[in-house]
């Protein structure tokens, strides 16, 4: 499938993008565990009459697949359709949600349309089967078998899924067609093939809790290409309920769109209403919203933005320019990105070789993991000291301070911001923050996180815990399971992990390690030596697995930026080119650094 939202950007202008898996045998959502495999084909391969939909294609990377423009994105009913060819066109005509699913409607009875409740979410099934039961002249009576792979939301939100689905369809004949007569279950299916050729990904953007960021709610939008009018709707609408807490709206709930988002040659006009009162600081948040979410779609231009009528800043009345808000940057650039490892401490890694970083942690000698900001302005490490760990931080190259101590301390990260840092301590989530502002390092104030909501999603102890550079999301490992959540805060003031869900159903063997790459993507390192090491999208996706044929297993640490992937594998530290449009096809040794080192990347 491709997620690719910026068809002919250049490549200086898709820097925001997360990178590609550099390699993977097939499409994501047609890739499945072989286990899994083998009992739908048993179970297919026991009944007559069993017709697979066609599922293959050349491997493609995940989202620089350039998909054709169909003419027709559905299939419509033909005279000469047996009932297997007309229950597979049904269920690609299920994608298209238009008036009230017209298209999948015509493949019915008026009766069975009548009846049939197409609300609600849409389930992707994978590996899609048709098994006859019952066969005459005049009647058929069938299933459609397969693997549930992502669940649609009403909103747009792919959510991985899991398990079998059973679909009972009962077909007559009436004259020479077939139409289907008995009760569709309520929602609607669609097959992975349709998905990736009928559905396009955006990016809705919301301020984060400090109005100062956008962060991206990924949504899935039917059609050729995205619709900017449809875009704009999903974004006044707010936040998909996974986020809520963890993003702002700059309008108030009364905004609404009033008339469709036009794109004349250089220009994208919007026109709202309802925005009342609200102040210039809100407007430009909302300016902000609207030019970085067209811009990441591929309508780029001049952004005339008017509200009841009026400019919605009466100085920017003759347009706005992405650079107008480029502070709000939802993936800014932090510079020249150098990889760290730590070898007892902290060095920095140089074509020569490693140079110790300024002040104690590039002198101590019982570090055993480290974090560094996006902007490469703090620094946070864990020592071993006395049969116990200890979380320290400071600036980078300077000094230090501890900030809380443990029998096991792990996967220390920052999010946007360089004064607040995250770790697990005990098995508990922590947040850290300090006071710049006072004079010297005082001790940071700590505080765990409610983690209440991880054990109603996954029981189990967390092994790692990694905050996104952007400072909205988390990836956890709970018992070797992968789970993305929010960082919210509570009823009680206090830090939260809501709107959890696991994020990587079916990576097989259970994950070890874990790393942000950008804001959309995770990397995860496994306990498998074919496959070690995958790539789980914040859009909803399915993993995939990176290329791993010079890699040795054991991976011991892993670590990530947006163009790269460093392991420490059972020899030294490898590293991966993940660049939209030339990944590496294979590893690489990162060269003159000792055996035992842990790579360290900034915020990732």
């Amino acid at each position: 499938m491709t997620a690719s939202i910026r068809a002919g950007r250049s490549a200086p202008e898709r820097r925001r993008r997360s990178p590609v898996d550099p390699v993977h045998r097939t499409p994501p959502f047609r890739r499945r565990r072989r286990g899994v495999l083998a009992v739908l084909l048993v179970a297919c391969l026991a009944l007559t009459g069993c017709v697979a939909i066609p599922d293959s294609s050349s491997p493609q990377p995940v989202e620089e697949f350039r998909r054709t423009v169909a003419t027709n994105l559905v299939p419509t009913p033909g005279r000469s359709d047996d009932p297997e060819t007309l229950v597979r066109n049904f269920i690609k005509a299920m994608a298209d949600p238009a008036d009230g699913h017209r298209a999948a409607r015509k493949f019915l009875t008026r009766g069975g349309s009548d009846r049939w409740d197409d609300q609600g979410e849409k389930t992707v099934l994978n590996e899609l089967r048709v098994v006859v039961d019952e066969r005459n002249e005049s009647a058929v009576r069938l299933r459609v078998i397969g693997d549930r792979i992502g669940v649609l939301s009403s909103i747009g939100r792919l959510l991985p899924a899991t398990g079998k689905m059973i679909l009972p369809l009962i077909l007559t004949r009436s004259g020479d067609r077939w139409r289907i007569a008995g009760d569709v279950p309520p929602g609607t299916i669609t097959d992975a093939t349709q998905f990736d050729a009928t559905f396009r990904a955006a990016q809705v953007y919301f301020p984060d809790r400090t109005q100062t960021r956008l962060a991206g709610d990924p949504r899935w939008l039917f059609g050729a290409a995205v619709d900017p009018t449809e875009l704009v709707s999903h974004l006044l609408a707010g936040p998909a309920p996974s986020l809520a807490g963890a993003v702002e709206t700059a309008a108030g709930k009364d905004l609404e769109l009033r008339g469709p988002v036009v794109h004349e040659d250089d220009t994208i006009t919007v026109n709202l209403g309802g925005l009342g009162e609200a102040d210039t600081r809100a407007r430009t948040v909302l300016a902000a919203q609207l030019i970085w979410t067209l811009d990441e779609a591929g309508l780029r231009g001049t952004y005339m933005i008017n509200v009841d009528g009026g400019a919605l800043i009466p100085e920017r009345a003759d347009g706005w320019r992405t650079a107008d808000v480029q502070a709000f940057d939802p993936e800014p650039e932090s510079g020249e990105v150098s990889l760290h490892v730590v070898r007892h401490a902290l060095l920095r890694v140089a074509p020569s070789g490693t140079t110790p970083v300024g002040g104690p942690l590039g002198t101590a000698d019982d570090l055993v993991s480290a974090a560094i900001s996006a902007d490469q302005a703090r620094v946070a490490a864990v020592a071993e000291r006395g049969g116990r760990r200890v979380l320290l931080q400071g600036l980078y190259g300077g000094e230090v301070s501890e900030v809380i101590g443990g029998a096991e301390i792990h996967t220390p990260s920052f999010g946007a911001r360089t004064d607040v840092g995250y770790a697990l301590v005990d098995g508990r989530p922590i947040q850290w923050t300090v006071d710049p502002g006072r004079a010297g390092e005082s001790r940071p104030r700590v505080v765990s996180l409610d983690i209440s909501r991880v054990a109603a999603v996954e029981p189990g102890r967390i092994t790692a815990f990694k905050v996104s550079p952007d400072g909205v999301r988390a990836a956890l490992i709970v018992g070797g399971s992968v789970l993305f959540a929010a960082l919210s805060t509570n009823d009680r003031g206090v830090p939260a992990l809501t709107g959890v869900y696991v994020a990587a159903p079916d990576v097989g063997a259970p994950a070890v390690s874990i790393a942000w790459g950008g804001v959309a993507t995770v990397y995860l390192a496994r306990n498998d030596d074919d496959a070690p090491i995958m790539r789980v999208p914040v859009s909803g996706l399915p993993a995939t697995a990176l290329v791993s044929g010079n890699l040795k297993p054991p991976v011991r640490a892993l670590a990530a930026t947006r163009s790269k992937v460093y392991v420490g594998d059972s020899r030294t530290v490898m590293e991966l080119g993940t660049a939209s449009g030339s990944p590496d096809q294979y590893w690489t040794e990162v060269g003159r650094v000792a055996w035992g080192s842990v790579p360290v990347a900034q915020a990732g």
